[in-house]
C-alpha cells in the first residue's frame, strides 16, 4: 500500500506592484509566481524600469509573506561518504531514468521502481523497477547480467548510480529485478512538444561575462529548447547565452543553468511588448532532462 504524499503548506503570498521591486540593487527576498514558486532568487537585480515593467506584467510577482525557505538541487553532497539507497529516499513509483548497454545504450529510457527486496545481512536490497520504455521506441529488452546506468529523481536530489540485471519477468507483467545500488553519486539537480508556462529567467550575452543578467519569462519548454519573452530583443540569430532558471518537480526544486544558443527572434506573443527568442539548449546533463520531462509530465 502506497504511503499517502505529504502536502506541504504553502506561505501566504503578497502582490508585488512596481514600487515594491527596487531598481539595481541585490534583491534582499525571491520573486515568487502566483502559486508560490521561485520565479527569481534573492540577489537578482532588475536593472531598470523597461525590465521591471516587463516582469510585473507578464509574471504577476508575488513575495511570500513568511520568507519561506527553499530546498535547491546541489552538485555537492555534504556528508561523510556517498549516498545510500535511504539517502536517496527512492520509493515506490519514483521516477527512475534507464540507460542500457546494449545497442541503444545512449538512449535514457523512463521507469518506475514497483518494489524492493527484504534487506540482506550487508543491508543491500535489489530494485524490481518496470521494462523502460521511451515514446517512440519499442520497451528496452535486457538481459541477465547486463549493466545499466539509472538517474532516480527524488525529494533529496537527483542521483545516479549503476546495477546489474539479476533477472527479468514477462509475468504477471514485464518487470525487471535489479541488484542493489552500485556507487551512488548526487548530480545537481530532444524533440519533445512544448508545454506553456511561465518560468523566470536570468541570461546573459556569452560574450559579455560582467553584464548584469537580463530578465525573461519562459513562455514554453521542453528538455531541449524554449521560447523566452523579453523586454527587448538585444541577441541575434546563432548567439548563445548564459541562462538560468529554475523550477520545482517532485517536491524537489532544480536550478538550471547553462548555454543557449538563438535560433530565431521574433515578436512577444499575442502582441503584447518585447520580443521572443526561441532557444536551444546547448547541453543539459541526463538528470536535468529527466526532470524537465518530470517537470512537464505533472504539469501536462
Amino acid at each position: 500500500m502506497l504511503a499517502e504524499p505529504v502536502l506541504e503548506k504553502r506561505p501566504a503570498l503578497v502582490r508585488l506592484n512596481p514600487a515594491d521591486i527596487p531598481l539595481n540593487a541585490p534583491l534582499e527576498w525571491p520573486i515568487l509566481s502566483p502559486e508560490g514558486a521561485v520565479l527569481f532568487e534573492s540577489g537578482t537585480i532588475v536593472p531598470d524600469e523597461t525590465a521591471r515593467a516587463f516582469l510585473c506584467v507578464q509574471l504577476q510577482p508575488h513575495r511570500s509573506s513568511q520568507e519561506a525557505a527553499r530546498r535547491t538541487i546541489s552538485t555537492d553532497s555534504p556528508g561523510d561518504g556517498p549516498p545510500t539507497l535511504e539517502d536517496m529516499n527512492l520509493a515506490i513509483g519514483g521516477r527512475v531514468g534507464l540507460r542500457g548497454s546494449g545497442v541503444s545504450g545512449s538512449l535514457m529510457y523512463a521507469s518506475r521502481v514497483i518494489g524492493f527486496s527484504n534487506p540482506r545481512r550487508n543491508g543491500e536490497r535489489s530494485l524490481f523497477i518496470t521494462q523502460p520504455v521511451m515514446s517512440g521506441f519499442a520497451p528496452l529488452e535486457l538481459t541477465r547480467g547486463e549493466q545499466v546506468d539509472l538517474i532516480a529523481l527524488t525529494g533529496r536530489g537527483v542521483f545516479r548510480f549503476a546495477c546489474t540485471v539479476d533477472a527479468t519477468s514477462r509475468e504477471p507483467f514485464n518487470y525487471v529485478v535489479l541488484s542493489a545500488p552500485g556507487l551512488i553519486r548526487r548530480l545537481r539537480a530532444r524533440k519533445f512538444a512544448r508545454m506553456p508556462t511561465r518560468l523566470g529567467a536570468r541570461f546573459t550575452m556569452e560574450t559579455a561575462t560582467s553584464a548584469v543578467p537580463q530578465l525573461g519569462r519562459v513562455a514554453d519548454i521542453s528538455p531541449y529548447g524554449m521560447s523566452l519573452s523579453v523586454p527587448a530583443a538585444t541577441a541575434a540569430a546563432g548567439d548563445r547565452l548564459n541562462l538560468s532558471f529554475r523550477f520545482s518537480t517532485d517536491g524537489v526544486d532544480v536550478q538550471i543553468d547553462t548555454i543557449a544558443i538563438v535560433r530565431h527572434v521574433g515578436p512577444a506573443e499575442s502582441g503584447a511588448p518585447g520580443a521572443a527568442y526561441g532557444l536551444e539548449f546547448e547541453a543539459l546533463e541526463p538528470s536535468q532532462r529527466i526532470a524537465l520531462k518530470s517537470f512537464m509530465a505533472e504539469h501536462s
